[in-house]
């Protein structure tokens, strides 16, 4: 698709890393992708998933494939982390990909099994609306995942998806 239309597609690599003050609580100065700094705008896009560190990976959780440097050390505290590149990245929207999930082993898993139809997209500009509602397709509530509880204590958005204007489409 990219070819067809004349998109180019920018790989992650560590020529195209950069040290950026990330002013989190947890992270200061990291390595960050630098296409995503530079873009007018920014959509998230992740893939939901089962995550054994930290029960899955949404929108919040999807941004440490956004920078570089040590990624072991990312995992110390980690919702604290990530809660720290959401707000450094802030997307202009988070479309969470929920079609098929994996639901245990992730995030490699390794058998269908792993893998449940959810047939849902999940498209918002608050962030932590859009892992709170996604939260549930795992049958988790957001105040049992720690980067949705501390994405909505720093301000990045709210777990109460219903008192935004939203809209629910069944095909």
């Amino acid at each position: 698709m990219a070819k067809r239309t004349g998109a180019e597609l920018v790989y992650p690599r560590s020529s195209l890393m950069k040290n950026m003050k990330i002013h989190g609580h947890r992270l200061d100065v990291w390595p960050v992708f630098v296409p995503i700094i530079k873009a007018d705008k920014v959509i998230n896009l992740p893939v939901a998933k089962h995550h054994g560190l930290t029960d899955l990976t949404l929108g919040i959780k999807n941004w440490i494939g956004g920078v570089g440097g040590r990624r072991f050390a990312l995992h110390q505290d980690i919702h604290h982390t990530i809660v720290d590149l959401a707000r450094f990245f802030n997307p202009t929207l988070t479309l969470i990909d929920a079609v098929r999930v994996m639901i245990k082993n992730g995030p490699s898993g390794g058998d269908l099994s792993d893998v449940a139809v959810k047939n849902t997209l999940i498209l918002s500009n608050d962030q932590v609306a859009a892992d709170a509602l996604a939260a549930g397709l795992f049958d988790y509530s957001p105040e049992e995942l720690g980067f949705i509880t501390l994405g909505e204590k720093w301000g990045l958005g709210t777990t109460d998806f219903q008192q935004l204007d939203h809209k629910k489409v069944i095909l």
